[in-house]
């Protein structure tokens, strides 16, 4: 499950404004948007479609926008308060909250459409791995390792194909001095980096019409990373956008 994008909402008991109830015209302009990127796509990346069933859900009115139709079933108890993939009438269904998707600039809600659908079909690609807590990204010297790690991938993709090797291997360093911090790092991380890392890297790459559109897009994710003040539920987004894209590079179509 998504951990930051995905993030639980708690909801108060206060009176909920109307304006919080989903806006059903300007949710089908979004399924529109997810619709025209995954027509661009049409599986080449992953050999599977990503279009497919989403819901945009406000927790507190339980208002609700579906790009097919509902099924009879009641809405999922779950839709609206976190950014998922969930089965919903004998079907898998990507939902996400109402009120965080409209809170972002239109690459980043571009971005977010991609990444909930590529979690709708992660388990038919056979990707899927249990989640980790990765606390050990809260630590002050892995909290720095990670930083460099961030640095040298941003300067890899910032360079020519050709002149990325120096870029790769401090990353690489930095990566190997972080993992020597914990026994249980590597792994865990990499469990975090299949979930989200890849769903990251699928909705960088749809989210753009042009390769350098992407590659700006994951830098400035990198550049904001930073910023964060827990490094915890984050990393394996930026990190995955930045590894996906270079790996494009040295082995296209790595996805499949």
């Amino acid at each position: 499950m998504p951990m930051l994008m995905c993030v639980c909402l708690i909801l108060c008991a206060a009176k909920v404004p109307a304006s919080a109830q989903v806006d059903q015209k300007l949710a089908a302009s979004y399924f529109v948007e997810l619709a025209e990127m995954c027509g661009r796509d049409d599986g080449r990346l992953w050999g599977v479609t990503l279009c497919g069933p989403m819901a945009l859900v406000d927790a507190a009115t339980r208002t609700s926008s579906t790009s097919e139709p509902a099924p009879p079933e009641p809405l999922p108890a779950a839709f609206g308060f976190a950014n998922t993939a969930l089965d919903w009438g004998g079907r898998r269904w990507s939902t996400i909250v109402w009120t965080m998707i409209q809170r972002v600039d239109a690459p980043t809600r571009r971005r977010l459409l991609v990444h909930e659908a590529f979690h709708r079909v992660q388990p038919q690609l056979g990707l899927m791995t249990g989640g980790a807590d990765n606390v050990h990204l809260d630590a002050l010297d892995a909290r720095c390792w990670l930083v460099l790690e961030w640095r040298a991938l941003a300067a890899a993709l910032s360079a020519p194909i050709g002149a990325r090797a120096t870029a790769l291997a401090d990353a690489a360093a930095f990566r190997g001095a972080r993992h020597r911090l914990s026994p249980a790092a590597a792994d865990e991380e990499r469990r975090v980096l299949i979930i989200e890392g890849l769903a990251q890297y699928t909705g960088t790459v749809l989210a753009h019409t042009s390769r350098e559109a992407a590659i700006a897009d994951a830098r400035l994710q990198l550049e904001r990373a930073e910023k964060e003040p827990t490094f915890v539920s984050v990393f394996a987004y930026s990190t995955g956008a930045a590894y996906g894209l270079l790996l494009d590079d040295v082995s296209p179509g790595w996805p499949r």
